[in-house]
């Protein structure tokens, strides 16, 4: 029996991302990214290498009501963002909506000018085993 016809083919997809580039990213800073259907929540600091978490390690998100901290509890790592008007950051997260976060870098970009964008100042990160809960500080 030869294998050459299979007639499922045309029902078949490639399994998404393979044989694609990523999106472009935007040239100016922006402090998340939000779209449906995220697995993973890509944390993107200055001084630590990408972590990607999934969603469904997630048990809790911790937050102010101004919109300055947030803490994230994954069942293998904590993450402190700490920022301003991360109110847009906090419901994307809570609906598995948030693709990527990222800590501004003076050296990459300029500050927004909007100023009620939101901006990450600082995230720190927080292993499994790390006795140290991040702090948050007023």
């Amino acid at each position: 029996m030869s294998m050459a016809h299979d007639p499922l083919a045309q029902y078949r997809k490639a399994p998404a991302g393979l044989g694609t580039t990523p999106p472009a990213e935007p040239e100016g800073y922006i402090a998340f990214a939000a779209k449906d259907n995220v697995q993973r929540l890509r944390i993107r600091s200055r001084s630590e290498p990408v972590n990607s978490p999934g969603y469904n390690l997630l048990l809790n998100v911790i937050y102010d009501e101004a919109g300055t901290h947030i803490i994230i509890v994954y069942t293998v790592l904590m993450v402190l963002v700490r920022g301003r008007n991360l109110q847009k950051v906090i419901f994307a997260i809570e609906n598995n909506m948030a693709d990527f976060i990222q800590e501004f870098d003076s050296q990459r970009w300029q500050k927004p000018p909007d100023s009620t964008a939101p901006i990450i100042d600082a995230i720190e990160i927080r292993r499994e085993g790390s006795t140290a809960a991040p702090e948050v500080k007023h």
